[in-house]
């Protein structure tokens, strides 16, 4: 079980897009499972829990949980299933609730199953092992699900284990179906159809969420050995790192190549991430190629999806103004129709003039 000094939460009431607040995780949670707590609002919940080092970059960041690199950990991890198909959505959480009685016959009858309320599933997975609090353990979390996930036959989604990520609280409204995130116990998730799971969600209920009673061996040994390969893949990019530091690539900077290969640091990420869509943009890579290369990199090296978008977005627009202060003015067309065309291949990404993105008009 967590300790009191790794009950941190960031809890946001409204759109994902809210601020976010930092609370007793254990204890939120609690309360909107039980029902203790009902608001028609959406409201969400860290996938992880913190301990006083998200406290103090809280408070030292304005009260942001940003950039967070410290020890993490949670109780339940969540396996989210999500498809444009919710039958499709359904037959997966069967499969993968009939997986995990198979294998942890321990936890049988206390997998916790939520209709999302909207496309898909959460399925919990109680980590009875206890592991400890640390550094990097979201990464460790998201290797055990995804080896669950495979081993199923199911396709999980993998941004959920980002350290920062939220997660819809038991018992609130999804905005777009009015639904509400409701727990479907075993029985129910195997005989409803779509039809029955939606009935079933268009009220909350304070049912709680059940918990494994005993050790489960057999998790035991999945997450120590998730935590080894874990470790080995670590080492492996550090080793592939080491014997990249010879020879530049003479066709792209060290910092571009780095990126795409290993991430970057904490401390460098904004910075790397803005020199790279630079230097795109400089080699006459539009805008959309940019974004297209560079979105994925910049979200696995831990920087929130709207940091993301920014620094790509400053870095395109750092080298069009670098790119016009030594362009030179633009040829006419009437007097030097060779040079203007030289002139609009070379800015053929640049924004389109108000005149003529609006049709013409003034």
């Amino acid at each position: 079980m967590t300790t009191p000094c790794h009950n941190v939460g960031a809890f946001v009431l409204g759109a994902p897009t809210s601020p976010r607040a930092l609370v007793r995780h254990a204890d939120l949670l609690t309360a909107y499972a039980d029902g203790a707590i009902e608001d028609g609002r959406e409201a969400y919940l860290s996938h992880f829990a913190f301990g006083p080092e998200m406290t103090a970059h809280y408070r030292a960041n304005r009260n942001s949980v940003a950039g967070f690199a410290g020890p993490c950990w949670c109780r339940r991890l969540v396996l989210d299933i999500d498809r444009a198909d919710l039958s499709a959505a359904l037959a997966d959480a069967r499969r993968l609730v009939a997986f995990l009685h198979q294998r942890y016959p321990e936890a049988d009858g206390n997998v916790p199953v939520y209709f999302s309320g909207g496309k898909g599933f959460h399925v919990l997975v109680e980590l009875a092992n206890h592991p400890p609090p640390a550094v990097g353990f979201q990464h460790v979390a998201r290797t055990l699900a995804e080896a669950i996930a495979a081993r199923a036959g199911v396709k999980i989604d993998g941004a959920i284990y980002d350290v920062n990520h939220i997660v819809r609280l038991p018992n609130t409204r999804h905005p777009r179906t009015g639904l509400f995130k409701r727990r479907i116990d075993p029985e129910a998730l195997f005989r409803l159809d779509i039809d029955g799971i939606r009935d079933v969600a268009r009220h909350p209920a304070g049912d709680g969420i059940p918990t494994v009673r005993g050790p489960v061996p057999q998790l035991e040994t999945d997450w120590h050995e998730a935590g080894q390969a874990t470790a080995r893949d670590t080492g492996a990019r550090a080793i592939r790192r080491g014997a990249g530091t010879g020879t530049p690539d003479g066709r792209a900077p060290r910092y571009l190549v780095d990126f795409f290969r290993f991430g970057t640091g904490e401390g460098e990420r904004h910075q790397t991430l803005f020199r790279c869509a630079a230097w795109l943009t400089e080699q006459g890579a539009p805008p959309s190629l940019v974004a297209a290369l560079l979105t994925e990199p910049g979200c696995d090296v831990g920087l929130a999806p709207k940091d993301v978008e920014r620094q790509i977005g400053c870095g395109i627009e750092h080298a069009r103004r670098q790119r016009s202060a030594t362009a030179g003015p633009r040829p006419e067309p009437a007097t030097d129709p060779d040079a203007f065309e030289q002139w609009a291949i070379a800015h053929e990404s640049d924004p389109l003039p108000l005149e003529v993105a609006e049709g013409g008009r003034a």
